[in-house]
């Protein structure tokens, strides 16, 4: 069995609806999920505005500033100030955190070293103009300036992976009220339990999972792998990368950008896995073909 993940009923919101069925109409409840936006701040300063599921802040707005490479552990954050209502969970974190209960969709990252000027993370290296703005090749460039070649080793057999698409589906418990949620999985042993997060971006649902791996102090993430439903972006595989991911897998295509930057950054990327069938886009050498034991789902 899949970790079940933390949501709680802000993740999804019920509502009335008409409901066609062939040539008749009747009203009906039906469950939608939910977004909001989240302000995220850094040490009271307002930093960004993310679109999100509620229901994991901590772990979204630690996993995000982890991939900017603006902290790197736990021990960067000193306090966190927060809306009670977007942490279903609060489990003793070993941070200071003050639940205000007069804030909404807000998390206050409090730094032991304080934030430099500008733009996020790895983006300060992007190189861009008013002329020709920022092309692929460009954030190529500024994202290996700043990110190191993932050096994880472990192999995967192909039957391992073929399983994963119904291990991260089993998960979903939003997913399955609502039909409307991203998820992601992670997995840091073949034979052990896959942890997901869902949200209505998959760029978020990553982030929540490498959040939550740095509240346990659980970061690099060598040898694990990342499984995504959708299509798989530039930003997963940087979040991956940045998290020190060896493997990425999608049940869906990636794009171009993300297959250079998997290349780039060392990431064995796997797309269209359904069924028993993948493709591997980038650094073969972690999938093994042959049959071995498969990953455990009970």
């Amino acid at each position: 069995m899949a970790t079940p993940n933390r949501l709680g009923r802000s993740d999804q919101q019920g509502l009335m609806v008409t409901r066609v069925e062939g040539d008749s109409a009747r009203v009906a409840e039906d469950t939608v999920a939910r977004e909001d936006a989240l302000q995220l701040m850094v040490d009271g300063v307002p930093l960004a505005v993310l679109l999100r599921t509620p229901g994991c802040d901590l772990e979204l707005a630690l996993g995000l500033l982890h991939a900017e490479g603006i902290i790197h552990s736990r021990a960067d954050v000193t306090r966190i100030r927060l809306a009670p209502s977007g942490q279903s969970l609060l489990d003793d974190i070993g941070i200071a955190v003050e639940l205000d209960l007069e804030a909404e969709n807000l998390v206050d990252v409090g730094l032991r070293s304080p934030l430099p000027g500008g733009a996020l993370g790895w983006q300060r290296a992007l190189p861009s103009s008013s002329a020709c703005g920022i092309c692929g090749s460009a954030t190529l460039e500024a994202l290996t300036t700043f990110q190191g070649t993932v050096v994880g080793q472990a192999t995967w057999s192909a039957e391992e992976l073929f399983v994963l698409p119904g291990m991260l589906l089993e998960g979903q418990r939003a997913f399955h009220s609502t039909g409307g949620l991203h998820g992601a999985g992670l997995l840091t042993a073949p034979a052990g339990r896959l942890d997901v997060a869902e949200d209505v971006g998959r760029h978020n649902a990553v982030d929540k999972l490498v959040g939550r791996a740095l509240l346990r102090d659980r970061l690099p993430l060598t040898d694990a792998l990342l499984v995504v439903s959708g299509r798989t972006g530039f930003e997963i595989v940087q979040k991956a990368a940045a998290a020190g991911i060896g493997l990425v897998a999608s049940v869906s295509a990636p794009s171009s950008l993300a297959v250079h930057a998997a290349e780039a950054t060392g990431v064995t990327l796997v797309g269209f896995l359904r069924g028993r069938g993948c493709n591997v886009y980038t650094h073969p050498k972690r999938v093994a073909l042959g049959r071995s034991q498969p990953a455990s789902v009970g």
